[in-house]
């Protein structure tokens, strides 16, 4: 595989920094397919891992019918896909590898550059599942609940 393209320090540290208008403002003007190219290469994946390590304390909880897992799958091609399972409780994220939580409830699947767009709320997750780059496999009322149950829900929080 040849490196990923080069992003400017500048842009570097605005989508490292984990704060969603830093994350949105590197993200503007910035083409997808670079971004996708640069997901893509090691840099980018540690990028994704990040964002996971982040979703407990990002996790603003809510009702829950007991212990819900809720399987990510970020597809970055030509590389492997990243993946985990968030079991969700009514005040914790506990993320962890797939498959040692059992079965889950949802699956979620979508390409890197929309996962970080919506995980920045520079997109929302439905406009993502209508342009088809967002794939649900079961319990839809949990998955659209995902950006409520993170804090995305209102644009220009922090992340």
């Amino acid at each position: 595989m040849t490196p990923g393209p080069t992003l400017s320090p500048e842009r570097l540290a605005g989508l490292r920094s984990g704060t969603l208008s830093e994350v949105r403002a590197a993200l503007a003007g910035l083409p997808r397919e670079h971004l996708a190219a640069w997901l893509a290469a090691p840099d980018g994946e540690d990028l994704l891992r990040a964002a996971f390590d982040r979703m407990p304390e990002r996790y603003t909880g809510g009702p829950m019918d007991g212990p819900q897992i809720a399987r990510w799958e970020v597809e970055r091609p030509p590389a492997d896909t990243v993946a985990y399972d968030l079991v969700l409780t009514e005040d914790t994220c506990d993320v962890r590898e797939t498959g040692i939580s059992g079965a889950p409830a949802v699956t979620l699947t979508l390409d890197a550059v929309s996962f970080v767009e919506m995980a920045s709320a520079a997109a929302e997750g439905m406009d993502l599942l209508l342009k088809g780059r967002l794939h649900i496999q079961g319990d839809v009322h949990l998955a659209i609940r995902m950006e409520s149950l993170f804090g995305l829900a209102e644009p220009g929080e922090p992340l």
